[in-house]
């Protein structure tokens, strides 16, 4: 598609700009962001798009994380509770008392 619309026979792309739409195709099939009606129209276009791409699937990503930190963190003494267990349990563990003590 992007040999057709730059009137680039296929067998003209260096090394790099096979390397470059490639990278476009994958970023832009993994962040979900979808082919839709605008594509970019060169090489440092496609280029800027893949940057773009993986800066934003990554702060979704940090913003998803915060979110799910939030919620987890929403109850501070169940928290505190399941986090003092959990140390007893590794003491327990690591003493060699039984779990039914």
């Amino acid at each position: 598609l992007y040999a057709e619309r730059t009137h680039v026979d296929a067998h003209g792309f260096d090394v790099f700009d096979v390397y470059n739409l490639s990278m476009y195709f994958c970023v832009m099939t993994l962040t979900g962001v979808g082919f839709g009606d605008v594509s970019p129209g060169g090489q440092s276009e496609v280029l800027l798009c893949s940057i773009t791409m993986f800066v934003t699937g990554f702060v979704w990503a940090w913003v998803i994380a915060n979110i799910v930190n939030v919620v987890n963190n929403l109850d501070t003494f169940s928290s505190h509770f399941q986090k003092l267990n959990d140390d007893l349990n590794m003491l327990m563990d690591s003493r060699g008392l039984s779990l039914a003590l």
